[in-house]
């Protein structure tokens, strides 16, 4: 089972890309919306992997809360892996999760392959998920209005104050780019 891919950007479809890892290309189903890569770049994907009778599909995500709602989304009577990544792909994670605890069936049906049935048991099966997550949804909601950086956010999620945060990111060295890097840092560099 293939978990994460680190490789360069060999090319860039409608709704998939090429990533080389160590020689080998990989087709991964992603949206350039939500992507954003260019040919060249390397980058790092979050994957899961959809088999069927006929097919093995790889389908990437930026962050690892993407690919969770992801996950969430694909429990869902009638949603499969391609309606999921179309609604992962289309609109941000926070404001799939703000539909959902809204009970905002317009917003889904807003989306493209999503009618009233599949939007109505989309709120249905995932209301008490959402509500039973360790994320405060109001925080969550509210930092997603602010536009807040995915390491802002990662980092309140953990239970650290704005404050804090602002500090410990002000002192952080240019040369980190990857999430998983700066987030590392700010917790090494926390409270110092």
């Amino acid at each position: 089972m293939i978990s994460s891919l680190r490789g360069t950007v060999n090319r860039i479809y409608s709704n998939y890309i090429e990533i080389e890892v160590g020689g080998v290309g990989y087709e991964v189903q992603t949206s350039n919306i939500n992507l954003q890569s260019s040919i060249g770049e390397e980058i790092k994907l979050h994957i899961y992997t959809s088999m069927n009778d006929s097919s093995i599909s790889l389908f990437g995500f930026k962050t690892v809360e993407d690919l969770d709602l992801f996950k969430m989304l694909i429990t869902v009577s009638g949603v499969g892996p391609k309606t999921a990544a179309g609604i992962v792909g289309e609109k941000s994670s926070g404001e799939i999760i703000k539909a959902i605890g809204d009970a905002d069936v317009d917003f889904f049906k807003k989306i493209k392959g999503i009618g009233l049935k599949t939007a109505q048991r989309i709120i249905v099966d995932l209301k008490s998920k959402i509500n039973n997550q360790v994320l405060d949804m109001s925080a969550f909601a509210e930092a997603m209005a602010d536009k807040e950086d995915d390491l802002t956010l990662s980092l309140q999620q953990l239970g650290f104050e704005k404050k804090e945060i602002e500090g410990v990111t002000k002192k952080m060295p240019k040369e980190l780019e990857q999430l998983e890097e700066k987030l590392e840092w700010c917790l090494q560099n926390l409270g110092r």
